[in-house]
């Protein structure tokens, strides 16, 4: 079976797609530590969530293949997930028209979606007195509970599991002139394992601390006040987002909450378009500067026909990250 149309998730690990895709390949559950069946819930910044059953499947990406690959099978029905998981009642990722794609591919910095700086805190090994929440689950009729998981049940980055060229992902696209109706790039297994995967000479590569890393902005640093502890504001480059998101320190004018295209009111909407430069540094002290557009989101959203929409930004809390959608 081919599911085309993924988004890819550089925020996020793992393999997301919906149950009627897979539903009639009978694939096989995998079970949490307890012997029942794992079911996976992930949340997102945003508060939206995906709830639904971890199975297992031989996948399949670019011509490299990742053997018993846990994977989330995102339920469609919005009955039994736990109040911890929903978050209250929040938008539940659960339909392909929802999150404009087939399913969702998290090929992130760790090698499960229940890692934390290298570790895999979900497993019971890892010595919690109790499993971390939202996350795992097993379900006795209509209540569910948090459970540990081992590793090796955990929904996976498929890259881990590649034979060849898993050590990281190159995901390269040309810069857009303008607002467009499609980008075309590449993505790329393996760092430095092929001709195509290299590194170019001016590259300056930097140690992340807790997958994150700090950003320099307008003299303010965004990255972990205590990077031991994982605390603080924090930088980090997520495909899965749709803009580049910060605190709006330089007063940049926001969109109004009534538009043609909808409510825009955590996006920035500068009368013309405005140019920044920043820094990204590293956990190692190593940086490397860069520039960025703000364009006027209520002018990019109410064109027609483009979903490549150049220099959409928008707020971030005061005292959050900053976010590289």
């Amino acid at each position: 079976m081919t599911i085309d149309g993924l988004l890819v998730d550089t925020g996020a690990s793992g393999l997301r797609v919906f149950d009627n895709e897979v539903s009639s390949l009978n694939l096989p559950a995998l079970n949490a530590a307890n012997g029942s069946p794992a079911y996976d819930c992930v949340s997102y910044a945003d508060g939206s969530f995906e709830w639904g059953t971890v199975q297992q499947a031989d996948v399949t990406l670019g011509g490299e293949t990742a053997p018993k690959l846990p994977i989330h099978v995102v339920s469609s029905s919005n009955t039994g997930i736990p109040s911890s998981c929903s978050n209250g009642g929040s938008s539940n990722l659960n339909t392909a028209s929802i999150i404009g794609a087939n399913g969702i591919l998290g090929l992130g910095f760790e090698q499960t979606d229940c890692f934390l700086n290298g570790t895999s805190i979900c497993d019971p090994s890892y010595g919690l007195s109790s499993p971390p929440s939202p996350a795992y689950y097993t379900c006795s009729g209509d209540t569910c509970s948090p459970a540990f998981v081992a590793k090796a049940n955990q929904v996976t980055n498929p890259v881990v599991l590649f034979p060849k060229d898993n050590n990281g992902v190159i995901l390269e696209l040309p810069s857009p002139t303008g607002p467009a109706p499609s980008l075309t790039g590449s993505l790329i297994f393996g760092i430095g394992t092929q001709s195509n995967n290299q590194l170019p000479s001016g590259a300056t590569p930097i140690t992340l601390a807790c997958d994150a890393f700090t950003t320099i902005f307008n003299g303010q640093n965004f990255g972990f006040t205590n990077a031991g502890a994982c605390t603080g504001p924090y930088s980090a480059v997520d495909s899965g987002s749709n803009a580049i998101y910060f605190p709006n320190i330089t007063n940049i004018p926001t969109c109004p909450s009534v538009t043609a295209a909808g409510d825009l009111s955590g996006l920035y909407c500068p009368t013309s378009t405005q140019t920044f430069s920043a820094t990204f540094k590293g956990q190692d002290g190593m940086s490397k500067s860069t520039s960025f557009d703000v364009a006027n989101a209520q002018s990019l959203y109410t064109t027609t026909g483009n979903a490549v929409l150049p220099g959409v930004a928008g707020t971030n809390p005061a005292g959050s990250g900053f976010v590289w959608g």
